[in-house]
Formats: structure tokens, sequence, C-alpha cells
């Protein structure tokens, strides 16, 4: 049996969408395509319905109730989502079969992550960056959205943004459900401001949950990988940090770079900064080694 079809892909979210309303017949087939999707996508129409339990005329209507033209369709579908998932895979066994010691590897995957910060720096223009920083100085709250690595560099802006500004800083996303991030997105309005970080895989929970914010009137500053990324189709400013990397899915590296630079350039416009940090630093004092 193939792996199941992870939740956080399209096909599988159509699935889910749809899944409540199907009839029994086409619930086999729902059932066997999220359990066996790698045998799925090299099977015709005929197979499918054998090995399902179904008719080729059921298999037929259930691709076409989750929005699919047809068969050819659903399967091209089902083998860009297996594509995604399993290509982190297939780039780790390449370069477990190749020769090549340890260090190469890390000399590799530092001129790796290297590169991805010389791009991030290519790509930045002065414009943009000071209308996103005067963003954050002026608003009322920022709340910060990430899942997955991206929720790792969410965390390390909101400590650091925290410190320099008067507005309420809020880590809007949570790892215990979608309800604790929701309630924050639906009390958004046109004084704040969303600053939401995705890369590949991007997560479909970062892109809707902006896309309620945005509805509401709030300021979306998005930071991403590339012009291709669906938070780069919404926001209303973007910062780019490419996350290539050879074996995993992405590479957070040049992301954190970029907040940091983000809570640098804060720091400094801040009128009372240095005020501020002497402050913070004597209420610290006698926390420090």
């Amino acid at each position: 049996m193939s792996p199941p079809l992870k939740p956080t892909t399209d096909l599988a979210n159509r699935i889910g969408g749809v899944y409540s309303s199907l009839s029994g017949a086409h619930r086999r087939a729902a059932d066997f395509v999220l359990q066996n999707p790698l045998d799925t996508a090299t099977m015709t129409i005929e197979g499918l319905a054998e090995r399902s339990g179904t008719s080729t005329a059921t298999v037929t209507r259930f691709v076409r109730s989750l929005g699919y033209g047809g068969y050819g369709e659903f399967r091209a579908a089902l083998s860009t989502a297996l594509k995604l998932a399993m290509g982190p895979v297939d780039d780790l066994a390449d370069a477990r079969a190749s020769a090549g010691s340890t260090f190469t590897t890390f000399v590799t995957a530092l001129k790796d992550q290297a590169a991805n910060l010389a791009d991030t720096i290519s790509t930045l223009d002065e414009e943009t960056c000071s209308q996103i920083i005067d963003a954050l100085l002026q608003a009322r709250r920022i709340f910060i959205v990430g899942s997955g690595a991206s929720h790792h560099v969410a965390a390390y802006l909101e400590e650091g943004l925290a410190l320099y500004l008067d507005a309420s800083v809020i880590f809007a996303s949570s790892r215990v459900g979608p309800e604790h991030a929701i309630r924050h997105m639906m009390s958004a309005g046109p004084d704040d401001l969303i600053l939401a970080i995705s890369m590949p895989r991007y997560s479909r929970a970062t892109v809707e949950l902006i896309s309620l914010a945005k509805k509401r009137g709030a300021t979306l500053i998005a930071l991403t990988d590339a012009p291709t990324s669906p938070l780069a189709r919404i926001a209303n400013k973007t910062l780019f940090a490419p996350a290539r990397n050879r074996l995993l899915p992405n590479s957070p590296s040049a992301m954190f770079a970029l907040a940091d630079a983000i809570i640098i350039a804060v720091a400094r416009e801040r009128p009372d900064a240095v005020e501020a940090l002497k402050e913070l630093s004597e209420s610290l004092l006698w926390t420090f080694y």
C-alpha cells in the first residue's frame, strides 16, 4: 500500500470539501484514492473502478464532483500532488546514492544558503523596504502568521518586533489548532497589519487565514520565496527570500536573515529606540550569566 495522500494537498482538500455529501459508491472511490495515491496515479479509469469496487460511470461522476473536467485532469492533479509531496524524498535518495563526503555535504549546504542570501539581497528595492517598515511602525496591531518551518521565523519576528514597537505584536498562528488563529484574523481591521511567512511547501492554512484578514481590511505583508508563491498574489507588499534546498523541502536560513533585517530596521527607525533598549537592558541586567 502506498502512503496516504497528505491532507495539505489541493486534491485532498477538494475531497474533504465534498466528502460528507458523497454517495456510498463515491466514498469508496474517494477512500481508495486517499489511501492509495501512488497506485491511483498509474491506473486507468477502469482500474480505479475495479479496485474501489465501483464503476467507470461512478468514477467519472466522482472526479467531476471534485471540480475536474474528466479523469485525465483528475489524474494530472494527483500526479502534481505526488510530485510535490515526494520531491524531497527523491532528492534525498539521489544524494545518498551519490559519491561525496560528509564534509562536502556541509560545504555545499552552506554555499547553497549563501546563494539564497545573495538572491534575497538582489531582489530588494528601497521603496518597498521603506514602505514596509513605515507600515510596521504605524500599525495598531501586528499579527504574525506562519506554520511549519515558517512557524520558527514567525516566532523570531514576534520576539524581535515586540521589543521595538508600541503596537501589540501577536503571534496569531498556533500548533494546537486553527481556532486560535481564526479568532485573531476575525478581529483584524484597517488599522492592523498581517505579517505572513510561507515557504514551499506552502501552507494552505496560512493562505486562507491571511485572505480572511485582508477581506476585513487589514494590510498584508508577505515574506515568501518567489513571485509564484500564493502569498505574493494577495499581499499588499512582499519581500522575497529564496528557500532552495537540494535535499529538504525548503531552507529557512535566508528567511531568518530577512526577518533579522526587518527587526534591525524597525529598531533603527523608532525615535526612542536607544532609550527603549537601555530600559530593557537595565531591567534584564541580573538575568544575564
